[in-house]
């Protein structure tokens, strides 16, 4: 399970993706830009799967052809179906991005 108690799990690819680009930020070196701010592959990640997965749990449509929810269950060490996967998504979601 990704979220324990308001913990993360660190051991999950997100996790890794999210710590390395912390660190190669502070080396100074460049991630990428978006609107004129830096952000990591990581957050985007975190950002357009909240998009796919609220349209994959709420009206049942896949984002493009070629996606997969275990692809993101994977990616975030989540586990779960419908309802219950999106809550432990959003759970995760809320905990970086400042939400609820």
């Amino acid at each position: 399970m990704a979220v324990d108690d308001g913990m993360l799990n660190l051991d999950t690819p997100f996790m890794n993706h999210l710590m390395d680009e912390a660190e190669r930020q502070m080396n100074g070196e460049q991630v990428m830009m978006v609107n004129g701010s830096p952000m990591g592959q990581a957050i985007w990640n975190l950002i357009c799967s909240k998009r796919d997965l609220t349209l994959w749990c709420n009206i049942g449509m896949k984002p493009h052809r070629h996606w997969k929810v275990t692809d993101v269950k994977r990616y975030f060490g989540i586990k779960g179906h419908g309802q219950a996967l999106l809550d432990e998504f959003m759970t995760i979601y809320d905990e970086l991005m400042g939400g609820e």
